[in-house]
């Protein structure tokens, strides 16, 4: 895969060399949400503290100038809506397609799930699927995808070592639900980085983020 000159991706040397700081301190309020959520006995609980940690993660980038400007630039997109559409459909199939091979795994190595996913009803559960899922997937995306690509830059380039490794961290993010759920969500995220690269924008990829965990959560496609 070819890989693009950096100056492609950051406005400066001087704003992407510190970026893994700003990828940083966005993830501790992650972290710590996710160490919160583990206590929690309700749904409504856990949902809070998972709000929260995300809201705050954005809130850091947003309040320190140089994150700003990488966190939530301006981007145009290069693809068509009909790739878009190809995209989508492709990564949903695959998530699902994906959902047997995480279970049988989990399944083998359960003291690896170390908590689950709320299950919230009635408007607790619309109000998460309409509003938590868009936070998770636009917070994520970010981070994951166009924060920490550009924090990485300097050190491991944008070409295939670059999708591999962000797509890693992604996955290990993912570090209390199961080492099944850890390996498809890096499998998936080294999609969203190839669909991101590809596309010039991110919103594409939030969509595709936000409707896979739409299907997933709302129980569309069992």
């Amino acid at each position: 895969m070819e890989s693009r000159s950096p100056h492609a991706i950051g406005d400066s040397k001087a704003d992407r060399v510190p970026g893994i700081r700003w990828f940083a301190l966005a993830l501790v309020p992650l972290v710590a949400s996710q160490l919160m959520r583990l206590h929690q006995n309700t749904a409504a609980g856990w949902l809070v503290w998972d709000y929260a940690g995300r809201i705050a993660a954005l809130a850091i980038l947003a309040a320190i100038p140089a994150a700003r400007a990488i966190a939530y630039r301006t981007e145009k997109r290069r693809i068509s809506f009909l790739e878009i559409g190809v995209w989508i459909a492709g990564i949903v199939l695959l998530d699902r397609l994906g959902q047997w091979p995480q279970r049988l795994i989990d399944a083998t190595f359960p003291a690896t799930v170390i908590g689950k996913y709320p299950h919230p009803t009635g408007w607790l559960d619309v109000f998460d699927l309409v509003f938590g899922l868009a936070l998770v997937a636009a917070s994520e995306e970010i981070i994951f995808r166009r924060l920490l690509r550009n924090a990485l830059l300097p050190y491991v380039g944008d070409g295939v070592f670059a999708i591999l490794v962000t797509s890693l961290i992604f996955g290990a993010h993912h570090w209390w639900t199961g080492i099944g759920n850890i390996l498809l969500s890096a499998t998936i995220g080294i999609l969203f980085m190839v669909m991101y690269r590809r596309s010039g924008a991110l919103w594409p990829v939030v969509l595709v983020h936000y409707l896979v965990d739409l299907i997933a959560f709302s129980g569309v496609w069992r």
